[in-house]
Protein backbone atom coordinates (compact mmCIF):
# COMPACT_ATOMS: atom_id res chain seq x y z
CA UNK A 1 0.00 0.00 0.00
CA UNK A 2 2.68 2.33 0.80
CA UNK A 3 5.21 3.71 3.19
CA UNK A 4 3.99 2.55 6.56
CA UNK A 5 5.79 5.45 8.35
CA UNK A 6 3.50 7.92 6.04
CA UNK A 7 0.13 5.77 5.41
CA UNK A 8 -2.07 7.53 2.59
CA UNK A 9 -5.39 6.91 4.93
CA UNK A 10 -7.33 8.79 6.84
CA UNK A 11 -7.24 8.53 10.77
CA UNK A 12 -8.90 6.14 12.18
CA UNK A 13 -10.36 4.73 8.70
CA UNK A 14 -9.31 0.63 9.01
CA UNK A 15 -10.53 -2.19 10.88
CA UNK A 16 -7.00 -4.13 10.51
CA UNK A 17 -3.75 -3.77 9.38
CA UNK A 18 -1.43 -6.88 8.31
CA UNK A 19 2.15 -6.25 8.29
CA UNK A 20 4.83 -8.92 7.20
CA UNK A 21 8.73 -8.51 7.78
CA UNK A 22 8.36 -5.04 7.46
CA UNK A 23 9.14 -3.40 10.88
CA UNK A 24 12.96 -5.23 10.28
CA UNK A 25 13.61 -2.43 7.88
CA UNK A 26 11.53 1.07 8.38
CA UNK A 27 13.84 3.40 9.90
CA UNK A 28 11.64 4.09 12.55
CA UNK A 29 9.86 1.93 14.39
CA UNK A 30 8.55 3.77 16.39
CA UNK A 31 7.02 5.89 14.18
CA UNK A 32 5.72 3.32 12.22
CA UNK A 33 3.97 1.63 15.07
CA UNK A 34 2.57 5.27 15.65
CA UNK A 35 1.16 5.47 11.49
CA UNK A 36 -0.28 2.09 12.16
CA UNK A 37 -2.06 3.43 14.98
CA UNK A 38 -3.02 6.50 13.24
CA UNK A 39 -4.87 4.64 10.80
CA UNK A 40 -6.81 1.83 12.87
CA UNK A 41 -9.93 2.84 14.93
CA UNK A 42 -10.58 2.03 18.02
CA UNK A 43 -10.04 -1.45 18.75
CA UNK A 44 -8.94 -2.48 15.73
CA UNK A 45 -6.64 -5.22 15.29
CA UNK A 46 -2.97 -5.49 14.11
CA UNK A 47 -1.80 -8.31 13.09
CA UNK A 48 2.30 -8.87 12.38
CA UNK A 49 4.54 -11.56 11.51
CA UNK A 50 8.47 -10.41 11.82
CA UNK A 51 12.18 -12.22 11.74
CA UNK A 52 13.73 -10.73 14.82
CA UNK A 53 16.70 -11.24 16.96
CA UNK A 54 17.92 -14.72 18.09
CA UNK A 55 16.65 -15.40 21.63
CA UNK A 56 19.13 -14.71 24.43
CA UNK A 57 19.82 -18.53 24.82
CA UNK A 58 21.63 -18.82 21.62
CA UNK A 59 24.42 -16.26 21.80
CA UNK A 60 26.18 -17.68 18.80
CA UNK A 61 23.04 -17.08 16.37
CA UNK A 62 22.89 -13.61 17.64
CA UNK A 63 26.72 -12.61 17.62
CA UNK A 64 26.20 -14.13 14.00
CA UNK A 65 22.93 -11.79 13.15
CA UNK A 66 24.91 -8.58 15.19
CA UNK A 67 27.95 -9.26 12.71
CA UNK A 68 25.84 -9.85 9.28
CA UNK A 69 23.45 -7.01 9.94
CA UNK A 70 25.30 -4.55 8.57
CA UNK A 71 25.47 -6.35 4.97
CA UNK A 72 21.92 -7.13 5.33
CA UNK A 73 20.95 -3.80 5.09
CA UNK A 74 22.95 -2.98 1.83
CA UNK A 75 21.59 -6.03 0.25
CA UNK A 76 18.09 -5.99 1.34
CA UNK A 77 16.90 -2.71 1.41
CA UNK A 78 17.47 -1.74 4.75
CA UNK A 79 16.95 -5.15 6.63
CA UNK A 80 18.69 -5.50 10.37
CA UNK A 81 18.99 -8.51 11.68
CA UNK A 82 18.92 -7.57 15.13
CA UNK A 83 15.82 -5.99 15.90
CA UNK A 84 13.84 -6.98 18.99
CA UNK A 85 10.64 -5.94 16.95
CA UNK A 86 8.23 -8.06 19.28
CA UNK A 87 9.75 -6.29 22.30
CA UNK A 88 9.17 -3.26 20.89
CA UNK A 89 5.51 -3.57 20.06
CA UNK A 90 4.89 -4.52 23.74
CA UNK A 91 6.09 -1.62 24.60
CA UNK A 92 4.05 0.87 22.56
CA UNK A 93 1.45 0.17 25.18
CA UNK A 94 -0.01 3.37 25.10
CA UNK A 95 -0.74 2.42 20.91
CA UNK A 96 -1.50 -1.38 21.34
CA UNK A 97 -3.07 -4.04 23.76
CA UNK A 98 -0.73 -7.34 22.68
CA UNK A 99 -3.29 -9.75 23.12
CA UNK A 100 -1.35 -12.51 21.55
CA UNK A 101 1.91 -12.93 20.45
CA UNK A 102 5.08 -15.45 19.88
CA UNK A 103 8.58 -16.20 18.61
CA UNK A 104 9.06 -18.87 16.34
CA UNK A 105 12.17 -20.49 14.96
CA UNK A 106 12.73 -21.70 11.78
CA UNK A 107 16.39 -23.47 11.58
CA UNK A 108 16.62 -23.84 8.09
CA UNK A 109 16.63 -20.21 7.77
CA UNK A 110 19.74 -19.47 9.64
CA UNK A 111 20.43 -15.90 10.04
CA UNK A 112 16.26 -14.96 9.54
CA UNK A 113 15.00 -17.85 11.25
CA UNK A 114 13.96 -16.58 14.40
CA UNK A 115 10.80 -15.04 13.99
CA UNK A 116 8.04 -13.20 16.23
CA UNK A 117 3.85 -12.67 15.28
CA UNK A 118 1.49 -11.35 17.35
CA UNK A 119 -2.18 -10.06 17.53
CA UNK A 120 -2.52 -6.40 19.10
CA UNK A 121 -5.59 -4.08 19.71
CA UNK A 122 -5.60 -0.17 19.39
CA UNK A 123 -6.31 1.65 22.18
Amino acid sequence: LGDVENLPLPDASVDAVVITLVLCSVPDQQRALKEIRRVLKPGGTFFFWEHVHADEKDQLLRFQQSVMSPLQQTLADGCHLERETLDVVKEASELFNVVDSKRLDFPGLWLLGPHATGIAVAV
